[in-house]
């Protein structure tokens, strides 16, 4: 692949005369089978809901540091009391028991952050955590600095569990769904294991070398305290509970997900008492090593401290270090290998009564149980639905944190009647029991076993759905109608003598259906094993584009099988394609939108054809193929190589959605920046790649999620208003705008759509209008769960177009003298309620009419328009039916559940059928779904027509 060229801002770059050769034939590799070997995903952990980045805006930077800080905080507070305690035990003249309350109380603060953090989050968001983290462990930290009686050092040690507590949890949460959140993690954690690494080695050093007091080391805890509140609240100033519930009203719907929702899931549980063992156990060990040492292995008081510091030390790398090895072979079959190596070496520690083999043995410890932690994180987020990561996460962290005051605390009271050798055996008590708690987790022990036990969670079981005492449910008869459509097709295309492909039938009528069904047919191969984000077919070829991670799969229509893959030319997550229409069958040319701010162009040269070209030659090679009656190896992939041609640069942040016009000749894209721009393609030839930018629209007040041009149909430019390019254009600002372009060549909004009570996630044009109608419609979805259709109202008194019309039709006349642009838009449909979470695609099928629609809660759904006579004249319960200027004419026909499993559904389009089987091939219709799973699956969709 050679390297791309740039175009930066409104730069003109032409494309120089170096072109690679041209490539084999595109006719003879676009049926080949072989499955195409997929990147491996950075950006595996993003889904549709809008992840964040940890350097994106330049604030996450910030606040990411903050984040780290307040963790290291953390770890300074747990490790430092174990090299105090022999200390403040000797100031005080108290037992073992007594000063173990240090460790017991905190667990109060534990309790109540973990039942409190939602509410915190919505009420003063993280500006609040970030204010309430550090002022309760200054109340904590002050009174500890002036030596108070021994009573009131527990009372305020509950302040710093509270405090430790909402930021433990709130802060893994957060970074837990951030783009890299494994890396993220790992280094969160490694700062938590700094502290408790530097801490005990201070602590230690002020005493015994320093010849301090105990408390001096406090004056360092208040500073840093002091340090965290000054950065953190200038840094996250802007996270306020009102930004809170806008982010989480986008991307999670109105019905969000709350920490009484995620406790009654059984893995939060699970997690939640793993963190809390798992907790106790460390906790415990950094907090009476040093006293082990001391009384047991007689160790110098100085040499004991430096036993507790290698321990944190040892636990800091194996969070850094071992998290590759658990990316490689899975988090399951990894903890519980780590586990098992922690409880021989803890063995070892016990057994063997010597100082220096100790010290190993300790440090060594703590490195395999380092990772455990942010390795269990991950593993929750797999299991769990993305909605209930904030909630669970947090829940489970915070529980888990009290383990840090339990662990310690019966230690302590053990080893006041039995002695601090009591310190080993409880804690391979504790390593046992959690190993058990862990093997609940479902999945197996191969790599990718946890998304596949989440993939299974939501499949139903026959044997138990109608076993004995089970009432069958008008479910039940649906999936049992469906499996046998489904086993009377497989037998019709299996005992054909031609092999036939998935078949859909999709009557071309003019009376609406009365009913559908949607059955799932074989997906398209190989599987992407990575969240997919969109999947665009090809406006005239047997192409399907998906985008997924950093790269582009194109598959086959004629074969359901990978033709090409496009890879190396984004540094981030691809979320947009688009084709460019009106090249010649030999010649693609295809633009990507990605997370790095940039667009890329991306193109195939092949060899022209004969008449019939891509089409003929992809349907005879894929019969030969199944007939074996070629010597051809059509297994090797030959040359599938697109060339990254030119970089388009401009946007400041994420690209969102690419667009190009019927024409061609213009190319929109859309950002996080709340721009859109618009470049239009001056190349001398098809071969040329030469852009520049024409526009840069910035009237939007939040992010831009999608663009969509008008489609070229018949009517559209019936009146000399209507016939230039119209651009439409959806933001987080819940509203739409209509652009066009007027007679000096500027691109001005026309309409601003206003009426969803959310993110507007997308929107798409009406491909056939209706009889009579002098404009398409317009359909938009939203966060708020619906679906509108939108009507341009038009001016009678428009001039007609005899000459077709053209942008400059009103050149050479004055501003003033000129009509105005500005159209008004009506709703005049919200489609009926199928979707209990966010809607984010839907497409209008060109050849039925028919609308399909998924989201959030992985539900498919169809919908048909009745013509005027099928609905009364009002509809009382149509929402916001005042609104409307006429009836709702739409009705729900069907809606598929679960059509990914647990996964969310990103996509939904209407595409063209090309396999063998088809009876008319290029002119039946099927619904092809993308979603989290990495999975693009195709649909039959069938129709119940009235005759």
């Amino acid at each position: 692949m050679s390297s791309p060229q740039t175009l930066s801002g409104p730069l003109q770059v032409e494309q120089g005369e170096n072109q690679q050769d041209h490539h084999a034939q595109l006719q003879e590799s676009l049926d080949i089978v072989q499955p195409i070997p997929q990147p491996i995903a950075d950006d595996s952990t993003e889904s549709n809901i809008e992840l964040e980045h940890w350097n994106i805006p330049r604030i996450n930077a910030y606040r990411y540091y903050v984040t780290n800080l307040s963790f290291l905080i953390m770890g300074m507070n747990d490790g430092c009391l174990g090299a105090l305690l022999p200390y403040i035990e000797t100031y005080y003249s108290i037992n073992y028991t007594i000063v173990s309350t240090l460790f017991a109380v905190p667990v109060v603060g534990y309790v109540v952050a973990a039942l409190v953090n939602n509410w915190i989050h919505y009420t003063v968001g993280q500006r609040g955590v970030a204010f309430i983290g550090p002022v309760c462990r200054l109340i904590a930290y002050i009174p500890m600095a002036f030596h108070p009686p021994f009573p009131a050092l527990p009372c305020v040690m509950m302040f710093t569990g509270f405090g430790n507590g909402i930021e433990d949890s709130a802060y893994n949460a957060w970074v837990g769904n951030m783009h890299h959140a494994n890396e993220l993690l790992g280094f969160l954690h490694g700062s938590y294991g700094i502290g408790a690494t530097i801490s005990p080695l201070i602590a230690s050093a002020m005493v015994t070398e320093g010849h301090l007091e105990w408390y001096t080391f406090f004056y360092i805890m208040i500073g840093v305290a002091v340090v965290e509140f000054v950065i953190g609240i200038t840094v996250f100033w802007g996270a306020t509970g009102a930004e809170y519930k806008r982010r989480v009203r986008f991307e999670q719907g109105k019905n969000h997900t709350t920490t009484r929702m995620a406790m009654r899931e059984p893995i939060t549980w699970i997690v939640a008492i793993f963190f809390l063992g798992y907790i106790a156990a460390e906790v415990s060990l950094g907090g009476w090593i040093v006293t082990f040492m001391l009384r047991v292995r007689h160790a110098k008081p100085f040499l004991a401290g430096l036993t507790v510091t290698l321990f944190w030390l040892g636990l800091t790398l194996g969070r850094v270090v071992l998290g590759f090895i658990t990316e490689r072979t899975g988090e399951k079959l990894a903890i519980t290998g780590y586990l098992i190596l922690s409880i021989g070496l803890e063995l070892l520690y016990w057994l063997v009564p010597n100082f220096v083999a100790s010290v190993i043995f300790v440090m060594l410890l703590g490195f395999f149980l380092g990772p455990l932690f942010p390795a269990a994180i991950v593993a929750a987020t797999k299991l769990l639905p993305a909605d209930y990561h904030i909630s669970a996460i947090g829940f489970a962290a915070a529980i888990g944190g009290g383990g840090a005051a339990i662990g310690p605390f019966a230690v302590g009271a053990i080893a006041q009647r039995k002695g601090v050798q009591v310190l080993q055996p409880i804690i391979l008590g504790i390593l046992a029991f959690i190993i058990a708690i862990w093997l609940l987790l479902p999945g197996g022990f191969k790599k990718g076993g946890l998304e596949r036990a989440r993939e299974q969670k939501l499949k139903p079981d026959p044997t138990t759905s109608l076993s004995p005492g089970h009432d069958v449910t008008d479910a039940d008869l649906e999936a049992i109608k469906n499996s046998l459509i489904a086993a009377v097709y497989f037998f019709k295309i299996s005992s054909s003598s031609r092999p036939r492909g998935p078949s859909v039938t999709m009557p071309p009528t003019s009376a609406p259906p009365s009913s559908a069904r949607i059955v799932a047919l074989t997906p398209f191969k190989p599987d992407l094993h990575e969240r997919a984000w969109v999947s665009v077919p090809h406006p005239t070829l047997p192409l399907l584009a998906t985008a997924h991670a950093k790269a582009v799969t194109v598959y086959s229509l004629s074969t359901a099988s990978a033709h090409s893959s496009l890879t190396g030319g984004h540094t981030r997550s691809v979320r947009s394609v688009a084709w460019k229409p009106h090249l010649p069958p030999h010649r693609l040319c295809l633009v990507t939108g990605s997370f790095d701010s940039t667009a890329g162009i991306w193109r195939w040269d092949g060899e022209v054809q004969d008449e019939g070209g891509l089409e003929v030659e992809v349907t005879a090679r894929d019969v030969r193929r199944r007939n074996d009656d070629s010597d051809e190896d059509d297994s090797k992939p030959g040359d599938k190589d697109w060339e990254f041609t030119l970089v388009l640069e401009g946007h400041d942040s994420e690209i969102k959605s690419c667009a190009f016009n019927p024409s061609g000749t213009y190319l929109a894209t859309c950002s996080r920046d709340k721009s859109v721009w618009i470049w239009e393609d001056i190349g001398a030839s098809e071969a040329d790649d030469e852009w520049e930018t024409i526009a840069v629209l910035n009237e939007h007040e939040g992010d831009v999620k999608a663009v969509a041009w008008c489609p070229d149909v018949p009517g559209r430019n019936a009146r000399r208003s209507y016939s230039s390019d119209v651009l439409a254009s959806a933001s987080y600002d819940n509203t739409v705008r209509i652009w066009r372009e007027d007679g000096d060549a500027e691109w001005v909004c026309v309409a601003v759509l206003e009426g969803h009570e959310g993110t507007v996630w997308g929107l798409q044009w009406e491909p056939r209008p209706r009889p009579g109608d002098g404009f398409p419609r317009l359909l938009t979805f939203s966060a708020d769960g619906t679906i509108r259709v939108w009507t341009l109202q038009e001016d009678e008194d428009a001039e007609e177009n005899t000459a077709g019309g053209s942008r400059s039709a009103l050149g050479g006349i004055p501003n003033t003298m000129r009509r105005s642009l500005r159209e008004k838009w009506t709703c005049t449909a919200i489609l009926p309620k199928a979707h209990t979470r966010d809607i984010y695609s839907v497409a209008w099928s060109a050849q039925t009419g028919l609308i399909a629609s998924t989201g959030s809660d992985g539900i498919v759904a169809l919908y048909t328009e009745d013509s005027e006579g099928d609905v009364p004249a009002s509809e009382g319960d149509q929402p916001m039916a005042e609104q409307l200027a006429e009836p709702s004419r739409w009705r729900l026909l069907t809606a598929h559940p679960s059509a990914h499993g647990p996964y969310e559904v990103n996509h939904v389009t209407w595409c063209r059928r090309y396999d063998a089987g088809s009876e008319r091939r290029g002119e039946e219709e099927m619904l092809v779904t993308t979603g989290d799973d990495g999975i693009v699956q195709p649909w039959q969709v069938d129709l119940d027509v009235p005759r």
